[in-house]
């Protein structure tokens, strides 16, 4: 059972994800540039459907395309990071490492949102 509900959820993915694809590459091109939210909605949408899945990923992608009228939002929106599968670890103190000899750190960051948006985009393409 388990099986076939992973099949289904891959067949939905794929006819979603790649009618996201056709719309990018025919209609998009011939229609005016109109989408009031930076990432456009296609490119939204294929983030989403990746980053949470078939069924969160839908979702996220009917709201935002919802929103997407004269008479709703504008500006920038990007995809939620899926932070549910991610495990917090507790620092007792700030991680610094020397970049000269007058013991100067910079901090290394590695769990705030830019840094993972940036590891999940490289991890896509």
């Amino acid at each position: 059972m388990k099986i076939l509900l992973n099949k289904i959820k891959s067949i939905i993915f794929r006819l979603i994800f790649n009618f996201i694809v056709f719309y990018q590459k025919i209609i998009s091109p011939i229609l005016p540039a109109r989408c009031r939210y930076y990432p456009t909605c296609s490119n939204y949408g294929k983030q989403a459907l990746v980053w949470h899945g078939v069924w969160a990923g839908s979702w996220l992608l009917l709201k935002r395309i919802s929103r997407c009228h004269p008479l709703g939002g504008h500006g920038i929106d990007f995809v939620p990071l899926p932070l549910a599968s991610y495990k917090y670890h507790y620092l007792p103190h700030t991680i610094f490492s020397p970049v000269s000899h007058h013991g100067l750190g910079v901090y290394r960051d590695h769990n705030s949102y830019v840094c993972r948006l940036n590891h999940l985009m490289k991890a896509q393409s």
